[in-house]
């Protein structure tokens, strides 16, 4: 299923992929729209015109469309029923890295990726071709925390972000100065160079010292 999306700079090809793995379950929870439809190109126009929306949900025995933000990758879906099927859109016409998600809303493409040392976060070989994820935004922030609201059921590890003190300043990797902090109180402490995400503290930022996290990695527009 594909459509043609206009955008200010220019024109962009949507596509939704069916993934059977997820037939017969679907989530209400934190959906950004509830339709009425006959057919699932039907819903997946709905989808695939709306900037928010990155997945849906479809069940053709009861012609209910369910639209989210979410891949739903580190997000468990909390409902069962016969008929239903995920579709998980993709963006095709250069935008983003191939396998790598697109959250229209916020000109984001991403990855989510499985824990590595801390110690290596910032080294080149981590995200290849892409960067690890900025947070410059309540937006990104709240984005992050939506995605991986159910990652502890695969890894217990805090989340590891872009961002390294340099000459008593916090940096992005382009070398711009970081605006936008979400520091637990007390922090930034000790001498690291690692800011990570902690999950059981509403996803609050700690410097890290030791140990592994998981981590995001993100393609940033070359216009």
């Amino acid at each position: 299923m594909f459509i043609v999306v206009q955008s200010k700079s220019r024109i962009r090809l949507i596509s939704a992929h069916h993934k059977p793995e997820y037939d017969n379950f679907f989530e209400v929870e934190n959906a950004i729209g509830t339709y009425r439809v006959e057919f699932v190109r039907e819903c997946g126009v709905n989808c695939l015109s709306n900037k928010r929306c990155l997945s849906f949900f479809y069940n053709n025995l009861e012609g209910m469309c369910i639209l989210h933000s979410d891949p739903f990758t580190y997000t468990v879906m909390s409902s069962s029923k016969k008929g239903w099927k995920f579709y998980l859109s993709q963006e095709r016409a250069g935008r983003c890295l191939v396998n790598f998600f697109y959250y229209r809303e916020l000109d984001l493409c991403y990855t989510l990726e499985p824990p590595i040392q801390g110690s290596v976060v910032h080294e080149d070989f981590v995200c290849p071709g892409s960067e690890l994820m900025r947070i410059d935004s309540n937006e990104r922030q709240d984005y992050i925390k939506l995605v991986t609201a159910d990652i502890e059921r695969v890894y217990r590890n805090g989340i590891c972000i872009q961002g390294k003190k340099t000459q008593g300043k916090w940096k992005y990797n382009d070398g711009s100065t970081m605006e936008y902090f979400r520091w637990l109180p007390n922090e930034p402490s000790g001498s690291s160079n690692v800011i990570r995400m902690i999950r059981g503290q509403n996803y609050w930022w700690k410097v890290f010292d030791i140990g592994s996290c998981t981590y995001m990695c993100e393609y940033r527009s070359q216009n």
